[in-house]
């Protein structure tokens, strides 16, 4: 399939998916005093990232392997700052616009305008390390350069991210960061053998996204059998490392960043000659493609399970209700007898007392979680006693060495331990409350819609099966509720940057998230200033000690007591905690209210068909109605099954 007829493919499966998923809320609205059972957030989230059409494709790699020219000579002039040395020191978001313009983006949301010629004084570390930076601009998010770039689809942003594998420790941590809210990602490799860092740093890639091109740069400055054997040998390392987990078989292709410059400013004559040299044709279809696959097929089938799902949900409400209603003459007292039964006993059982212990419960999560925090964070916790026994243990000669790495070694290990701490905390937290949405369910009695057996309706709406990696981390974000005020307050910097993570479909604060905003800040700053300090070490154990000391006392002071923009925001620490009691509240309500809505309603039903004999005909229209949502899906399927991933 041509990258053409992928397009107009995805586009065509697009749009049939949102008019389906439109005509399915519109028969809600229709039919109002049927009180049906609404939409999940995954509905409504899948619905959200289809009609937004955002994408990120975060460009990394390794330090010095031209990802800044590579995106400069795509844009087709040298815009972001390059350097011999090390350039980027922030992420800058690229995205096609008619006009250029410029914006420094701080981590509480707000905007300044800055002049092209200031893109290296905000973002270039060479620059930075020259000039030094203010004080206020330390908690820049990003930096947004809109200018145009006419094969960029509407929507599409290049994330230019900092390097790994650099002197600078927080450049690492700053990458690692804002990767995690990629959708697709381009990995920058040189035509040399990668090195271990850049293999470590693909693992941690395939765990956001198995949607990944690679590209080599730099080809027109080595021989061709040279960049030959380097791509063949890199292509199987890869494939070893990271292939089975991949979407696609890995592809290395190649360009020159610098003929491609070239060609932007040669006459007619040359340039055709300078684009095929620089392979720049081949990038960009592979680049295209990895956009629509994952809008036109990832994202839609996504989309088009959810809806399949509601679709049970609702042809399982209405044949109930249904079969209830023409049972009515025979079996009334006995059938309207066990709805009875049911709603007293979910009142009773399941109502304020038990919502009450769900979120004790929950309340216990947390204080475990503030237990947890100090047995890590303490000054003499797990962290401290982790890097003091390893002091204690060096040798005269390891010394100086082990200096060289420990401030960007704490840096990196307390944020994997904040992670991993806020992750169980998220996974507890949805234990406890799927356990209260399973005991709710199980009141309800049999044949209810909301227990509709998973083969309701046409095989041939059956869900998508995809590659168990490839919509872990999106999926995730469509199935806890809405975005609470809390959390809004550690994110807003990233909105533009973050808009499959946004209202109206997040949890309270992912562990993918629970570090984003301050925490680039805190990881990505904290690291820096600690290598600095780290350069004055005297070479004993007691000063390393101390260093230790200090830089955990700095984190977790960073977690639970700086607030964003001069005290304006919560803490990290009491903005995750905020967040996880203001969803879980929501997220009780809500379960209790949806089931509860659907046994009033089964009642109400039984009682109506008694009294008024057309009602079993009017459910019968409204049914048939419903079914025609059949064809809609079957359709959407068969466009699904069409695409070549």
């Amino acid at each position: 399939m041509t990258n053409e007829q992928l397009i107009n493919l995805s586009q065509d499966i697009k749009h049939g998916v949102l008019s389906m998923m439109e005509q399915m809320l519109a028969f809600g609205k229709k039919y109002p005093k049927a009180a049906l059972p609404q939409p999940e957030n995954d509905f409504n989230g899948a619905k959200m990232l289809l009609e937004r059409g955002e994408f990120n494709l975060a460009v990394c790699g390794k330090v010095k392997n031209g990802k800044s020219s590579l995106i400069n000579a795509l844009i087709g002039r040298e815009l972001l700052p390059v350097c011999t040395d090390v350039a980027t020191s922030r992420v800058f978001k690229i995205s096609n616009a008619e006009k250029d313009s410029f914006f420094v983006v701080y981590a509480n949301g707000d905007r300044k305008s800055i002049a092209q010629e200031e893109l290296a004084a905000y973002g270039s570390q060479a620059t930075i390390d020259e000039q030094g930076m203010a004080e206020a601009d330390k908690t820049i998010a990003y930096i947004e350069v809109n200018t145009k770039i006419d094969f960029l689809p509407k929507g599409v942003a290049i994330i230019d991210t900092p390097g790994i594998g650099s002197t600078y420790p927080h450049h690492t941590a700053i990458t690692r960061e804002y990767l995690k809210l990629a959708d697709a990602a381009l990995f920058v490799a040189n035509p040399t053998p990668l090195e271990a860092v850049e293999i470590d740093f693909l693992k941690d890639v395939v765990n956001v996204t198995p949607n990944i091109m690679f590209v080599t740069t730099k080809v027109d400055l080595n021989g061709e059998e040279s960049v030959n054997e380097s791509i063949k040998r890199n292509t199987t390392l890869i494939s070893e490392a990271v292939g089975d987990r991949l979407v696609r078989k890995v592809k290395m292709l190649r360009m020159s960043s610098q003929l491609l410059l070239e060609a932007n400013s040669s006459d007619d004559e040359w340039k055709e000659i300078y684009i095929e040299n620089s392979h720049y044709n081949e990038v960009k279809e592979e680049l295209l493609r990895t956009v629509f696959i994952t809008q036109g097929y990832y994202r839609a089938g996504v989309a088009y399970n959810s809806a399949s799902k509601y679709y049970r949900t609702i042809l399982g409400t209405l044949q109930n209700r249904l079969d209830g209603a023409k049972k009515q003459g025979e079996e009334f007292e006995r059938i309207l007898d066990q709805y009875e039964k049911a709603r007293e006993d979910f009142s009773s059982r399941l109502g304020d007392k038990k919502k009450a212990e769900v979120l004790a419960e929950i309340s216990q999560i947390l204080n475990t979680m503030q237990f947890e925090f100090n047995q890590i964070f303490a000054p003499a916790g797990s962290l401290f006693k982790k890097f003091d026994d390893e002091i204690q243990n060096l040798t005269s000669d390891e010394v100086a060495s082990y200096k060289q790495d420990i401030g960007s070694n704490l840096v990196n290990d307390a944020r994997c331990e904040w992670e991993k701490l806020t992750a169980t905390v998220y996974q507890r937290m949805m234990e406890t409350l799927n356990k209260y949405n399973e005991e709710c369910r199980m009141v309800m009695p049999q044949g209810s819609g909301l227990i509709a057996p998973e083969n309701a309706g046409a095989p041939e709406i059956s869900e998508m099966t995809f590659k168990d990696t490839m919509t872990a981390a999106r999926t995730e974000i469509l199935t806890a509720g809405l975005i609470t005020t809390s959390a809004t307050t550690i994110v807003t910097g990233l909105n533009a940057l973050a808009p499959a993570l946004l209202a109206p479909a997040m949890p309270i604060l992912t562990p993918a998230l629970a570090v984003i905003g301050v925490g680039v800040l805190l990881w990505g700053a904290l690291a820096g200033k600690k290598a600095a300090e780290q350069k004055k070490l005297q070479k004993d154990k007691a000063s390393l000690t101390k260093f230790v000391q200090d830089t955990l006392t700095a984190i977790r002071r960073q977690l639970v007591e700086t607030s964003l923009q001069d005290g304006k925001y919560t803490s990290q620490y009491q903005g995750f905690v905020m967040g996880v009691n203001e969803q879980a509240q929501k997220s009780v309500n809500d379960t209790y209210n949806k089931y509860k809505t659907e046994l009033d309603a089964m009642r109400k039903t039984l009682l109506e068909s008694k009294q008024n004999p057309k009602l079993i005909e009017a459910l019968e229209v409204m049914l048939n109605e419903w079914k025609k949502q059949e064809t809609n899906l079957t359709e959407v399927k068969t466009q699904l099954d069409k695409v070549e991933v």
